[in-house]
């Protein structure tokens, strides 16, 4: 029997991101930087999804970037490639510190502290899948691909696994998160090497948290976890084309979370399943939910306090919304509309 699962507490995220509510303008610039780097790369012809090819008319303009819906799949394309140039100006320059400076945390107990609230549940959702397929998770090997800072690794450690390990483009992720964990669960992989860690892994189990979009070509890295006989199951996490996108269209000058920086395309509920279907896997277990409302709240906090409103009126809007934006993501996530999905697929 499949799990479908939906909807999360955003109260951990609202306290995570506490930088996008009032470094609002940092990150703008930031975002508009890579997007200018982006928009200078080579026109995109293939639908980064289904390869299919995408019309020459774009579907919407944001942040300068042309983007394409495809007619094949339903998937959201940047209307550029992700070039080498365009990768390593995100990932690996300065050994990644750049890239590294949204995920790292400043102690010990703030990194502990979001693997409880954030990463935990991922593993827990992923283990109770496994158990509910028939098998035993702690006699499988664990490969975290695009491993980070190691948040992930860290939370399987916590839950009661033992043979995992992680594999990361950037050399001062991995070096941070080895710091937390006094370990050495993470290593540092060449994004040239990146077919080859997915070809030759002996995991059975490989888990890509948001990664997959990231990736520069994610139909080659499907067709090698395809072909590795070793791996039995994918477990990703990937931003989908929602409600976000439309409202980063519509505030324009607030931080765009959702399609910006290395997210230049969007998945879709049938973009997905074109994907399994493609390349041989079954969703065994699915768990919807996204920060879709957390996103607005933060675009009109950020666009009345830049008009100057009094305290009163911004604490007036907080508590008006804070208690609902749980119930009113819910009904996103419950009818599969929402920012995030997280799978976990079986080969068939």
């Amino acid at each position: 029997m499949k799990i479908e699962q939906h909807g999360k507490s955003s109260a951990s995220l609202v306290m995570q991101k506490k930088s996008f509510f009032i470094e609002n303008d940092k990150h703008v610039k930031k975002q508009r930087k890579i997007a200018d780097t982006y928009a200078k790369q080579p026109r995109r012809i293939n639908c980064k999804n289904c390869n299919g090819l995408l019309s020459q008319d774009y579907d919407f303009i944001k942040d300068m970037i042309e983007y394409k819906i495809c007619n094949n799949c339903s998937h959201l394309n940047g209307a550029n490639e992700d070039t080498n140039e365009f990768c390593e100006a995100i990932y690996t320059k300065d050994s990644g510190e750049s890239y590294a400076e949204s995920y790292e945390e400043e102690s010990i107990e703030d990194y502990n502290r979001r693997v409880s609230s954030i990463y935990i549940p991922k593993a827990d959702f992923l283990v109770t899948a496994l158990i509910n397929n028939g098998e035993h998770p702690d006699k499988l090997k664990y490969l975290d691909f695009g491993a980070g800072s190691g948040y992930f690794t860290a939370a399987l450690k916590k839950i009661g696994l033992t043979n995992v390990f992680g594999s990361e483009v950037s050399k001062c992720q991995v070096e941070f998160g080895n710091r937390m964990n006094n370990s050495n669960t993470l290593s540092v992989h060449e994004i040239s090497n990146t077919n080859k860690v997915l070809q030759n892994t002996d995991a059975n189990v490989v888990s890509m948290i948001g990664v997959l979009e990231h990736l520069q070509n994610p139909r080659e890295v499907m067709n090698y976890i395809k072909s590795n006989p070793n791996v039995s199951y994918l477990y990703i996490s990937v931003p989908l084309f929602s409600l976000s996108v439309y409202l980063e269209m519509s505030f324009p000058n607030v931080f765009h979370r959702q399609l910006h920086g290395g997210h230049t395309h969007l998945y879709t509920e049938n973009s997905l399943n074109y994907m399994c279907d493609e390349f041989g896997f079954d969703i065994i277990a699915q768990w919807w939910f996204g920060t879709d409302i957390v996103d607005l709240y933060r675009d009109i906090s950020i666009i009345v306090e830049k008009n100057h409103a009094s305290n009163k009126l911004i604490n007036t809007f907080k508590e008006m919304i804070i208690p609902v934006i749980d119930s009113m993501q819910f009904e996103l996530d419950k009818k599969h509309l929402s920012s995030e999905v997280h799978l976990l697929l079986k080969k068939k």
